[in-house]
């Protein structure tokens, strides 16, 4: 046995040096099942269970709320006012209720919080709809986000967060549209620096050790609203250039941000933390972003849109042959 078969055995055993060694016929296919279910990475029939547990309650928490909506849809003319509040009320009650009963250090308290923090946007909704408050969107979702705040850190839940920050996003998009009146760079920077800190505050405290923010996929929702928020600024700034610098002088900035933005996330998470799905979601918003301009360049030509399906499919293959060495050379410094 070579010198390098014989530093992988003395590796730790986890899920890829396992891999590492049946690709290299150390170990065969039965035996690499074996080891895999003795460190616990196959389920078990107790897992499978437990994986239902959790799929049913999910489903009921969904259920239940959707109930809620479609009581008051289908008997909103019947039920008079305080009826139509009591129940809403009793709803947070009682999910706040089992929130407490199961505790928030297990996954029913967590999502039964969660529930209770839905169910007061539908309580204000009910109350908009009630009194005709005349509030604008944005009032209602800042309003709902604050009163859930307590909630939201005590949970120490990435779905109830996400939940959470998606509330401040609208709010920051329905003010710049009902009270400023336009969409603007200045509007993309607000949503690029609201979600670019929390990711930034995600990924610190994740290296930190702290649990509950081990999961990833949250990171990668934020990294979608991240460059929603950098790649539709920069296509305007390509498609209405000749105006944008006078129009919104903020289009320009957005455009560096992109390119700095681009460059750190495809550095920090190839060499630092490996993610695959931010660094896709960053390698095709610049694609995006290179065809617009070949676009814009070739006053959108047959010629130019021969060339712009060329260049995507070149683009892509290039990108999937790049994280595929990316992931090699992570799967070996593991070992």
């Amino acid at each position: 046995m070579d010198t390098e078969n014989i530093n992988v055995l003395d590796s730790t055993a986890t899920p890829q040096n396992l891999r590492a060694l049946a690709k290299r016929a150390v170990l065969s296919s039965n035996d690499l099942e074996q080891a895999l279910a003795r460190i616990g990475h196959l389920p078990d029939a107790s897992r499978w269970t437990r994986f239902l547990d959790w799929v049913l309650l999910v489903l009921g928490a969904g259920f239940f709320i959707s109930g809620v909506f479609f009581f008051f849809a289908f008997n909103w003319q019947e039920l008079h006012r305080f009826a139509k509040l009591g129940v809403v009320e009793l709803a947070v009650l009682l999910a706040v209720g089992v929130a407490f009963w199961q505790s928030l250090d297990r996954l029913p308290g967590k999502i039964a919080l969660t529930v209770a923090g839905l169910l007061v946007g539908a309580l204000f909704a009910v109350y908009g709809q009630i009194y005709q408050t005349g509030a604008d969107s944005y009032q209602l979702f800042l309003t709902w986000a604050l009163l859930i705040a307590g909630w939201v850190l005590i949970s120490k839940f990435a779905p109830l967060w996400f939940i959470w920050i998606v509330l401040l996003n609208l709010s920051v998009i329905f003010y710049y549209l009902q009270i400023i009146g336009t969409i603007n760079g200045l509007l993309y920077l607000a949503l690029f620096l609201l979600n670019g800190g929390v990711l930034l505050c995600w990924e610190v405290f994740k290296r930190l050790g702290v649990s509950w923010l081990q999961s990833r996929w949250t990171p990668r929702l934020l990294s979608l609203l991240i460059f929603a928020a950098l790649v539709a600024p920069t296509l305007a700034l390509i498609f209405v250039s000749e105006y944008a610098t006078t129009r919104d002088p903020w289009l320009p900035v957005m455009a560096i941000l992109f390119v700095v933005t681009s460059v750190l996330t495809l550095y920090l998470y190839s060499q630092k933390i490996l993610d695959q799905f931010i660094l896709i979601v960053c390698a095709f918003s610049v694609i995006i972003t290179l065809i617009a301009g070949l676009l814009k360049a070739g006053n959108v030509e047959t010629g130019t849109l021969l060339l712009a399906g060329a260049l995507v499919i070149g683009l892509a293959a290039l990108v999937v042959t790049w994280l595929s060495h990316l992931s090699k050379d992570w799967e070996a410094r593991k070992i």
